[in-house]
């Protein structure tokens, strides 16, 4: 048996302010950035014009060198500190699924500080298509592909698809979790039951504590009978 036939009733519709009330769960769209594995920076290229250095409008691609992030000279125009870089990261908008809608600390805390305690930020998981959108060619094997709707690996979740908001069978990644600013997020009023959402969060428990709860090995360990 696979996750997707034990729970029939997947997802559920929220009701009128899902924009504005984000909820554990709730499928948005952002742009999401690939994490980079060789680092490679935007460095502003020489202006003889501008003799302070502090002030560019070209910059060029570089392999990050040994003088990564300490720089002699600080940018006035665009702001950069001698200890920060513009790294350079690829993106693209991609459905995610909110794993923490967003914290209730406040500025006032902090009163009479310099430092941002509210920083308007949630925690979000990726959502890749096992297959692509346009042509239906699928990107995953079959056989990964039931592994992962058995509950195999606590760091990926089958999601079937929802025409209108999922329009592909999809993976929920959590070895893919981002943070985003919340303005940049665009709700849908689709989110995962409340059934699942408690299996998303034993995922959580178990990759962070490496002890599954009871409730997720004792459901992986009946999907995973013959």
């Amino acid at each position: 048996m696979f996750i997707d036939e034990w729970y029939t009733d997947f997802y559920r519709q929220l009701p009128i302010g899902y924009h504005n009330a984000h909820v554990f769960g709730q499928i948005c769209w952002t742009h999401a950035y690939y994490p980079h594995e060789h680092l490679e920076l935007w460095r502003p290229i020489p202006n003889p014009t501008e003799p302070t250095k502090t002030v560019a409008s070209q910059f060029q691609l570089q392999a990050a060198g040994k003088d990564a992030f300490n720089r002699a000279i600080p940018l006035h125009a665009p702001k950069l500190e001698t200890y920060e870089e513009f790294i350079v990261v690829r993106a693209k908008v991609r459905p995610v699924l909110i794993l923490q809608p967003g914290s209730s600390l406040s500025d006032s805390m902090n009163k009479g500080y310099s430092a941002k305690i509210q920083r308007k930020l949630c925690l979000v998981g990726q959502i890749f298509g096992l297959a692509h959108t346009v042509t239906g060619k699928a990107e995953f094997s079959p056989g990964f592909v039931d592994r992962v709707r058995q509950l195999e690996f606590p760091e990926l979740l089958f999601l079937p698809k929802k025409p209108g908001f999922l329009e592909v069978d999809s993976l929920l990644r959590l070895d893919s979790v981002q943070s985003v600013f919340i303005p940049h997020l665009t709700a849908t009023s689709l989110a995962v039951s409340d059934d699942v959402a408690t299996l998303i969060q034993s995922q959580m428990q178990t990759l962070f504590t490496g002890q599954p709860p009871d409730f997720y090995a004792e459901l992986r360990e009946l999907l995973l009978q013959p």
